[in-house]
């Protein structure tokens, strides 16, 4: 059952269309490491289905509006990993590996760190810090899209570059935001895309 009626979270689907950090955390404690080993049986490269996992939740959480039922939200999830693993597929990349990510352990032991809000906004403060210190490319795209909540096209004229430009730019920004946020012992998955997919949108 998604999102169960938990003690940290009775109003499921309410939540989830607000964007609350509990409803991501409720979603990262049921899905991700399903979704995590169903993507890895697919494409035989787990930090590479890590990294498509948390696309897929950066995506369910921009899109949350269109979301009415806990079974289409499950669906969802389990499409998009599905599309973008075979997209993966397609591109003809090598394996690298089906190790877990070198940062996966200090990861799962932060899970629970940021569940207090006041802690939440410090680290959300500090990650808006290394937001600011990728490279302009990513940077510029990154607010374009996550801050300002602009489409492809509309951050592409406004930047004077290409969508497809634009799209790498994305892919790049959260790869590097990632690898940095690991770097200061800051990465918890779930805050992560909390940050992407909602906070760093919202007007303080």
């Amino acid at each position: 059952m998604l999102m169960t009626l938990t003690p940290r979270n009775r109003h499921g689907i309410a939540d989830f269309k607000s964007g609350s950090y509990i409803a991501v955390k409720e979603l990262y404690d049921e899905h991700y490491s399903p979704l995590v080993d169903f993507a890895g049986q697919l494409i035989i490269n787990k930090p590479e289905a890590h990294h498509i996992v948390q696309e897929t939740f950066i995506k369910l959480f921009l899109l949350r509006d269109r979301f009415d039922t806990e079974p289409d939200i499950k669906a969802f999830l389990y499409i998009t990993v599905r599309n973008i693993c075979f997209a993966y597929i397609k591109s003809e990349k090598e394996d690298e590996t089906n190790r877990e990510p070198h940062w996966y352990i200090q990861a799962l032991k932060a899970v629970t760190r940021h569940d207090d809000e006041n802690i939440r906004k410090e680290a959300i403060c500090k990650i808006h810090n290394q937001v600011a210190g990728l490279p302009e490319p990513e940077r510029k795209v990154f607010r374009s899209l996550f801050c300002d909540h602009l489409t492809i096209p509309a951050a592409a004229e406004q930047l004077g570059v290409t969508p497809v430009s634009v799209v790498q730019s994305r892919i790049q920004a959260i790869r590097l935001l990632r690898e940095k946020l690991v770097a200061v012992d800051l990465f918890s998955i779930p805050l992560f895309i909390y940050f992407v997919a909602v906070s760093c949108g919202e007007k303080s």
